[in-house]
């Protein structure tokens, strides 16, 4: 844990850390004598306005920022939103880095999603050198150039004015605390809630969407909040990192293990008429473990054994979020 000694006494702005993956962040940091600060939207605050990230800042002169601020949701939740997705992203992406340059913050670090990369590389991982080479997925383009963006911007801020940033390229999260209402959950958690749903009211089938065949790194939340925390204190460099596991998990392999995990005995059926998405997304971690000489700890059964644990005991809350 010496890793966490790098944040005591320093205060630390977490924009989304009432969110999935904020959250656990700051229960990690919980642990360690520090100032965490989480603005709140109820309170009015606004990231997409110029004028309120300045303000936030200015107010309370953080050392280091974590945005974990987005707009986003599985490939459904896309759908029909594009422009706004795009929009929302950019301006807060743009924003909060800018007010905290001018802020005077030690370190930004930009939580950047995996989707970002582009979505029809034919090869068994995406390295770091190929975050430029190519389109990405058409069904989440909107959003994913938004949070690229944000890496050129922190390049340009870097160097116009020495300003110092991170950019970290997250694998798909899962774990206690993800969203899964229907209309924002990503697949791994549309999988533990139709499959608990279908054991809970004795349904024959399950219906899966695509044709089971994609890959997918699926990185468990809890070991992404320490890789941020770790990547925090040791990466310097303002080119992005992968934060994954390296592993690549079909959706077929992944149903089926919610399917062993739930207790489910009915059928999972494939509707081939919905979209996979990117055929094939697993990260490269060679510079990752070459930089933190770690890598995450959880297996997949593991974590989705964890993972509805929480569902179950959480359900009204769960399906609600």
């Amino acid at each position: 844990m010496s890793y966490l000694s790098y944040f005591s006494d320093k205060r630390i702005v977490i924009p989304g850390g009432n969110g999935f993956f904020g959250s656990h962040i700051v229960e990690k940091l919980k642990k360690i004598k520090c100032e965490v600060l989480v603005p709140k939207t109820k309170e009015g605050i606004d990231f997409r306005k110029k004028e309120d990230c300045f303000s936030y800042f200015a107010k309370t002169k953080p050392d280091i920022v974590i945005n974990c601020a987005a707009n986003q949701g599985g490939i459904a939740y896309h759908v029909g939103k594009q422009a706004d997705l795009f929009m929302d992203n950019l301006l807060m992406g743009s924003y909060l880095m800018l007010a905290a340059q001018k802020a005077g913050v030690e370190k930004f670090v930009n939580i950047v999603a995996g989707c970002s990369y582009p979505g029809y590389i034919k090869k068994d991982e995406m390295n770091e050198e190929d975050y430029w080479n190519g389109w990405l997925h058409d069904s989440i383009f909107s959003y994913g150039f938004a949070r690229k963006a944000s890496t050129v911007y922190g390049l340009a801020l870097k160097k116009q004015y020495n300003f110092h940033s991170i950019h970290l390229i997250m694998a798909n999260m899962y774990g206690p605390g993800e969203h899964f209402n229907p209309e924002q959950s990503k697949a791994l958690a549309g999988l533990i809630k139709k499959v608990y749903e279908a054991k809970k009211n004795n349904l024959p089938k399950v219906e899966v969407w695509g044709t089971g065949k994609p890959l997918r790194d699926w990185l468990y939340v809890k070991d992404g909040a320490e890789a941020i925390l770790r990547t925090t204190a040791a990466y310097d460099d303002v080119s992005p990192l992968n934060i994954a596991t390296g592993v690549g998990i079909s959706v077929s392999t992944l149903a089926e293990t919610i399917q062993k995990v739930v207790g489910y005995t009915g059928k999972l059926v494939y509707n081939t008429d919905k979209p996979d998405g990117a055929l094939h997304k697993i990260f490269g971690i060679h510079k990752m473990k070459k930089v933190l000489r770690w890598t995450p700890p959880t297996s997949i059964k593991k974590g989705i054994k964890e993972t509805v644990s929480w569902f179950s005991n959480n359900y009204e809350h769960a399906i609600a979020y």
